[in-house]
């Protein structure tokens, strides 16, 4: 009978250690430079950060730098830093150095660590567009007729590397059937990412103004930004560079010059549904000491759900000299409804 309970307990103790033995060699193996060796399912490397999920704990993460030997038992797909894409189980060869299992068309290849830059990406979603509609306005009739009307539109194309922007706007102005004002702004831009804050930078601005003798002015030219934010609720952005300007006037002398072009890109989030934008350029004319143009478009946005907001908005256009019988500054507000896409 004691004979019959040790042969059981010695079946018992065979299979438990089977069963451990084979739990163990059927996971993932990371042995870190302390000597520590951990256990489990790594399930992606990202920014030099290592994932290990595991079933006693929350997933755990390792810095990159500090495994000096890794292997799978399931197939994961490697990025490498010269841009080769690799997909098979990985095992050890020495420290900092693994060999990826033959895949199609191709043998098994050794690989060191510090050339893998990702472990399982996500995949890289298309870049799409985003952007808006507005149209705004105000209409009055009595003793005095007054029509002011406002469209405009805004775009943004953002991958990892660069950004394209559009921006247009249009506002017109009558009283007492007389036109009073009618102006069309738009811009053109195209950001290239150096790093994740620093970029290059081209830009096109273009203004019609009637009533400012402006049938045309053209503002070009390259620069460079810093990203100080870009996440969900806040932006913000420092750009310098140069620009080339031409004005065609109606009545006044056409002219064109050289400028420095300092500009500041501003977004916050006041509360859950309130955002507070502001985009600023200044043109500091190279060939005229102390001429400048400054266009400063801040705007105010309550959420109204169902991708609608309404907009409150001011644009503020500066010119050190407008021309004669021309005032320096012009202001206008525009409250309207915009559409988010």
């Amino acid at each position: 009978m004691r004979k019959l309970r040790l042969e059981r307990c010695s079946v018992f103790l065979i299979l438990f250690s089977v069963l451990f033995l084979s739990r163990v060699a059927f996971a993932d193996d990371v042995i870190l430079a302390n000597g520590d060796r951990l256990t489990g399912t790594i399930t992606e490397i990202k920014e030099n950060v290592l994932i290990l999920e595991t079933a006693y704990s929350d997933p755990i993460k390792l810095k990159f730098e500090a495994v000096q030997q890794m292997s799978t038992v399931e197939p994961v797909e490697i990025h490498l830093v010269d841009g080769e894409v690799l997909k098979g189980k990985i095992t050890v060869e020495g420290v900092k150095q693994v060999v990826v299992e033959a895949g199609p068309g191709r043998k098994a290849v050794s690989v060191t660590l510090d050339t893998i830059v990702a472990l399982n990406p996500p995949p890289v979603v298309p870049a799409a567009w985003k952007g808006n509609v507005t149209l705004g306005g105000n209409w009055q009739d009595g003793n005095t007729e007054t029509l002011n009307l406002s469209a405009g539109a805004s775009a943004v194309r953002r991958t990892a590397q660069d950004r394209f922007l559009l921006h247009f706007l249009y506002n017109i102005a009558e009283e007492n059937g007389e036109r009073t004002a009618e102006n069309t702004y738009g811009q053109m831009k195209y950001d290239y990412y150096l790093s994740p804050v620093w970029y290059l930078y081209l830009n096109i601005d273009m203004l019609m103004d009637e009533f400012k003798d402006i049938n045309m002015r053209t503002s070009v030219g390259p620069g460079a930004g810093y990203q100080l934010w870009e996440e969900d609720g806040r932006e913000l952005a420092f750009e310098a560079g140069v620009s080339y300007t031409s004005e065609d006037r109606d009545i006044g002398e056409d002219t064109d010059w050289l400028s420095a072009r300092l500009g500041v890109n501003f977004l916050y989030r006041l509360f859950a549904r309130v955002l507070f934008t502001d985009q600023v350029a200044l043109y500091l004319d190279l060939d005229e000491t102390g001429e400048y143009t400054l266009r400063n478009e801040a705007a105010l946005l309550t959420d109204l759900g169902a991708s609608w907001a309404f907009k409150f908005s001011n644009i503020w256009e500066r010119d050190s000299d407008p021309g004669p019988d021309l005032e320096k500054d012009d202001f206008t507000w525009i409250l309207g409804l915009q559409y988010a896409f």
